[in-house]
Protein backbone atom coordinates (compact mmCIF):
# COMPACT_ATOMS: atom_id res chain seq x y z
CA UNK A 1 0.00 0.00 0.00
CA UNK A 2 2.82 2.49 0.93
CA UNK A 3 5.12 1.39 -2.39
CA UNK A 4 1.41 2.31 -4.59
CA UNK A 5 1.19 5.65 -2.77
CA UNK A 6 4.61 6.24 -3.29
CA UNK A 7 4.16 5.98 -6.90
CA UNK A 8 1.17 7.63 -7.45
CA UNK A 9 3.15 11.00 -5.61
CA UNK A 10 5.56 10.36 -8.03
CA UNK A 11 3.35 10.18 -11.19
CA UNK A 12 1.52 13.15 -9.81
CA UNK A 13 5.04 15.31 -9.71
CA UNK A 14 6.13 14.17 -12.94
CA UNK A 15 2.72 14.99 -15.02
CA UNK A 16 2.68 18.76 -12.82
CA UNK A 17 6.35 19.73 -14.18
CA UNK A 18 5.49 18.00 -17.61
CA UNK A 19 2.71 20.73 -17.74
CA UNK A 20 4.91 23.43 -16.54
CA UNK A 21 7.22 22.77 -19.19
CA UNK A 22 5.18 22.55 -21.42
CA UNK A 23 4.13 25.69 -20.25
CA UNK A 24 6.92 27.52 -19.78
CA UNK A 25 8.17 26.39 -23.50
CA UNK A 26 5.01 28.15 -24.94
CA UNK A 27 5.25 31.30 -26.85
CA UNK A 28 3.82 34.07 -25.45
CA UNK A 29 0.63 35.42 -26.85
CA UNK A 30 0.54 38.55 -29.11
CA UNK A 31 -1.13 41.73 -27.48
CA UNK A 32 -4.49 41.73 -28.83
CA UNK A 33 -5.79 45.12 -30.60
CA UNK A 34 -7.34 47.85 -28.53
CA UNK A 35 -10.71 47.99 -28.33
CA UNK A 36 -12.60 51.50 -28.76
CA UNK A 37 -15.86 50.50 -29.74
CA UNK A 38 -18.05 48.69 -27.69
CA UNK A 39 -20.02 45.76 -29.29
CA UNK A 40 -22.65 47.05 -31.37
CA UNK A 41 -26.47 46.41 -30.44
CA UNK A 42 -29.21 47.18 -32.19
CA UNK A 43 -31.11 50.40 -30.98
CA UNK A 44 -34.34 49.67 -29.14
CA UNK A 45 -36.29 52.46 -30.56
CA UNK A 46 -36.10 53.43 -34.15
CA UNK A 47 -33.51 55.63 -35.63
CA UNK A 48 -34.83 58.53 -37.40
CA UNK A 49 -32.76 58.09 -41.04
CA UNK A 50 -33.02 61.99 -41.08
CA UNK A 51 -30.46 62.45 -38.13
CA UNK A 52 -27.97 60.11 -39.53
CA UNK A 53 -25.06 61.02 -40.23
CA UNK A 54 -21.94 58.87 -41.66
CA UNK A 55 -18.64 59.68 -39.98
CA UNK A 56 -15.50 58.45 -42.00
CA UNK A 57 -11.73 58.20 -40.57
CA UNK A 58 -8.43 59.62 -42.52
CA UNK A 59 -6.76 57.18 -44.27
CA UNK A 60 -4.52 55.37 -42.22
CA UNK A 61 -1.85 52.39 -42.74
CA UNK A 62 -3.98 49.39 -40.67
CA UNK A 63 -7.56 48.82 -39.79
CA UNK A 64 -6.66 49.07 -36.03
CA UNK A 65 -5.43 52.86 -36.77
CA UNK A 66 -8.73 53.34 -38.71
CA UNK A 67 -10.65 52.49 -36.54
CA UNK A 68 -9.01 55.00 -33.35
CA UNK A 69 -9.07 57.37 -35.64
CA UNK A 70 -12.52 57.26 -36.46
CA UNK A 71 -13.62 57.23 -32.58
CA UNK A 72 -11.56 60.43 -32.81
CA UNK A 73 -13.62 61.77 -35.92
CA UNK A 74 -16.92 60.86 -33.89
CA UNK A 75 -16.05 62.41 -30.88
CA UNK A 76 -14.94 65.89 -32.36
CA UNK A 77 -17.94 65.53 -34.31
CA UNK A 78 -20.27 65.11 -30.87
CA UNK A 79 -18.31 68.03 -29.92
CA UNK A 80 -19.13 70.27 -32.63
CA UNK A 81 -22.63 69.32 -32.82
CA UNK A 82 -23.24 70.40 -29.24
CA UNK A 83 -21.19 73.65 -29.45
CA UNK A 84 -23.64 74.83 -31.21
CA UNK A 85 -25.83 74.81 -28.28
CA UNK A 86 -23.49 76.74 -26.08
CA UNK A 87 -21.48 73.52 -24.46
CA UNK A 88 -17.90 74.62 -24.08
CA UNK A 89 -15.64 72.73 -26.74
CA UNK A 90 -13.64 71.57 -23.87
CA UNK A 91 -15.81 69.63 -22.43
CA UNK A 92 -15.43 65.46 -23.30
CA UNK A 93 -18.69 64.30 -23.86
CA UNK A 94 -19.13 60.80 -21.78
CA UNK A 95 -18.35 57.54 -23.20
CA UNK A 96 -21.55 55.93 -22.70
CA UNK A 97 -23.27 58.39 -24.61
CA UNK A 98 -21.51 58.85 -27.61
CA UNK A 99 -21.83 54.90 -27.79
CA UNK A 100 -25.69 55.52 -27.90
CA UNK A 101 -25.38 57.40 -31.03
CA UNK A 102 -24.24 54.81 -32.94
CA UNK A 103 -26.25 53.28 -35.74
CA UNK A 104 -24.53 50.68 -37.02
CA UNK A 105 -21.22 48.53 -36.94
CA UNK A 106 -17.69 49.89 -37.48
CA UNK A 107 -16.91 49.02 -41.65
CA UNK A 108 -13.57 49.15 -42.46
CA UNK A 109 -12.45 49.17 -46.17
CA UNK A 110 -9.24 49.13 -48.10
CA UNK A 111 -8.52 51.69 -50.55
CA UNK A 112 -5.62 52.15 -52.92
CA UNK A 113 -3.27 55.37 -52.83
CA UNK A 114 -0.40 55.45 -55.51
CA UNK A 115 -0.09 51.83 -55.14
CA UNK A 116 -0.17 51.86 -51.39
CA UNK A 117 -3.02 49.79 -49.57
CA UNK A 118 -4.32 52.23 -46.78
CA UNK A 119 -7.78 51.95 -44.74
CA UNK A 120 -10.58 54.12 -44.10
CA UNK A 121 -13.18 53.37 -41.16
CA UNK A 122 -16.93 54.82 -41.44
CA UNK A 123 -19.84 54.17 -38.96
CA UNK A 124 -23.45 55.77 -38.97
CA UNK A 125 -24.31 57.93 -35.56
CA UNK A 126 -27.56 59.59 -34.40
CA UNK A 127 -27.62 63.17 -34.13
CA UNK A 128 -30.96 63.28 -32.94
CA UNK A 129 -32.79 65.83 -30.82
CA UNK A 130 -33.11 63.05 -28.08
CA UNK A 131 -29.50 62.08 -27.94
CA UNK A 132 -28.76 66.00 -28.28
CA UNK A 133 -31.06 66.56 -24.47
CA UNK A 134 -29.32 63.63 -23.17
CA UNK A 135 -25.78 65.25 -23.54
CA UNK A 136 -27.02 68.64 -22.56
CA UNK A 137 -29.04 67.28 -19.11
CA UNK A 138 -25.31 65.34 -18.48
CA UNK A 139 -23.53 68.98 -19.10
CA UNK A 140 -25.70 71.45 -17.16
CA UNK A 141 -25.69 69.11 -14.53
CA UNK A 142 -21.38 69.19 -14.46
CA UNK A 143 -21.50 72.59 -15.02
CA UNK A 144 -23.92 73.55 -11.87
CA UNK A 145 -21.53 70.98 -9.74
CA UNK A 146 -18.42 72.55 -11.03
CA UNK A 147 -20.46 76.13 -9.71
CA UNK A 148 -20.69 74.71 -6.62
CA UNK A 149 -17.39 73.75 -5.88
CA UNK A 150 -15.95 77.03 -7.37
CA UNK A 151 -18.02 79.00 -4.67
CA UNK A 152 -17.16 76.43 -2.01
CA UNK A 153 -13.32 76.80 -2.41
CA UNK A 154 -13.74 80.50 -3.00
CA UNK A 155 -15.61 80.64 0.52
CA UNK A 156 -12.71 78.53 2.06
CA UNK A 157 -10.45 80.60 1.44
CA UNK A 158 -12.05 83.87 2.61
CA UNK A 159 -12.90 81.96 5.82
CA UNK A 160 -9.04 81.13 6.05
CA UNK A 161 -8.04 84.60 5.34
CA UNK A 162 -10.22 86.08 8.25
CA UNK A 163 -9.18 83.45 10.72
CA UNK A 164 -5.45 84.11 9.77
CA UNK A 165 -6.15 87.92 10.28
CA UNK A 166 -8.00 86.95 13.61
CA UNK A 167 -5.38 84.82 14.77
CA UNK A 168 -2.73 87.27 13.80
CA UNK A 169 -4.41 89.90 15.83
CA UNK A 170 -5.20 87.84 19.01
CA UNK A 171 -1.50 87.08 18.64
CA UNK A 172 -0.34 90.26 18.22
CA UNK A 173 -2.47 91.57 21.46
CA UNK A 174 -0.60 88.74 23.68
CA UNK A 175 2.23 89.34 22.96
CA UNK A 176 1.96 93.32 23.02
CA UNK A 177 3.93 93.59 19.96
CA UNK A 178 6.99 92.36 20.38
CA UNK A 179 6.76 89.60 17.44
CA UNK A 180 4.66 91.67 14.81
CA UNK A 181 6.38 90.89 11.93
CA UNK A 182 6.94 86.94 13.12
CA UNK A 183 3.08 87.36 13.67
CA UNK A 184 2.60 88.91 10.06
CA UNK A 185 4.84 86.24 8.22
CA UNK A 186 3.07 83.14 10.01
CA UNK A 187 -0.03 84.76 8.95
CA UNK A 188 0.58 85.48 5.42
CA UNK A 189 2.09 81.68 5.24
CA UNK A 190 -0.66 80.62 6.31
CA UNK A 191 -2.90 82.17 3.71
CA UNK A 192 -0.81 81.36 1.01
CA UNK A 193 -0.69 77.42 2.22
CA UNK A 194 -4.51 77.74 2.00
CA UNK A 195 -4.91 79.25 -1.42
CA UNK A 196 -2.47 76.36 -2.31
CA UNK A 197 -4.59 74.07 -0.55
CA UNK A 198 -7.77 74.96 -2.42
CA UNK A 199 -6.16 75.31 -5.85
CA UNK A 200 -5.05 71.79 -5.67
CA UNK A 201 -8.72 70.80 -4.87
CA UNK A 202 -10.26 73.00 -7.19
CA UNK A 203 -8.03 71.48 -10.51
Amino acid sequence: MKRFFAITCLASLASSSLVGSAEASRPPRPPGPRHVWASFKKPARAIDPAATREIQSELCATTERAEVNLRHQLEAAVSAWLAENGVDRSWTPPKPLVDRMVASKVYVEPVMVKDLNVFRASVSAEFSDRRKREFLNVYHRQVGWNRIVLLGGGLTFVLACLAAVSGYIRADEATKGYYTNRLRLLAAAGVGAAGVVVYQILT
